[in-house]
């Protein structure tokens, strides 16, 4: 019976460190999955405002950004694969400014030039407006 204790033991504990192991892999920040990509030109405690630059064909690993907005300097088309495997593709012309939530996915350029584009996160959720603001 203590066998069977110890081995179910071993076997918990192997789980909670492959989920929390697996959690940590698909939340990982831009900047550090791809530092020839993704470079930080401002941070304080309000944002954290990102250059990206992706050439053509070129792949960003899987990363997370919180609720932010993306100001397209360039064209793009880029193909988005979601932590749950989920793919879409996205154009968008030069001087193009887009709101998104809280996102974790991995990029690709699929056009024929680079992608180059400023992203401001928010380093806190927005709260919602009360009824007397």
């Amino acid at each position: 019976m203590k066998e069977l204790t110890r081995l179910a033991l071993g076997l918990w504990f192997v789980t909670v460190s492959v989920i929390s192991l697996h959690g940590i892999a698909i939340a990982q920040d831009s900047a550090k999955v791809a530092p020839k990509n993704v470079k930080v030109i401002l941070e304080n405690n309000q944002v954290r405002v990102l250059e990206v630059r992706i050439k053509p064909g070129e792949k960003v690993p899987m990363h997370s950004h919180p609720a932010h907005v993306t100001y397209t300097l360039s064209d793009v088309k880029g193909k988005y694969i979601s932590s749950d495997g989920e793919t879409t593709v996205g154009e968008a012309k030069p001087n193009t400014v887009f709101w998104s939530e809280a996102v974790t996915h991995a990029s690709e350029n699929l056009g024929t030039s680079e992608i180059h584009a400023v992203v401001v996160e928010l380093k806190e959720s927005p709260k919602k407006k009360r009824n007397n603001q």
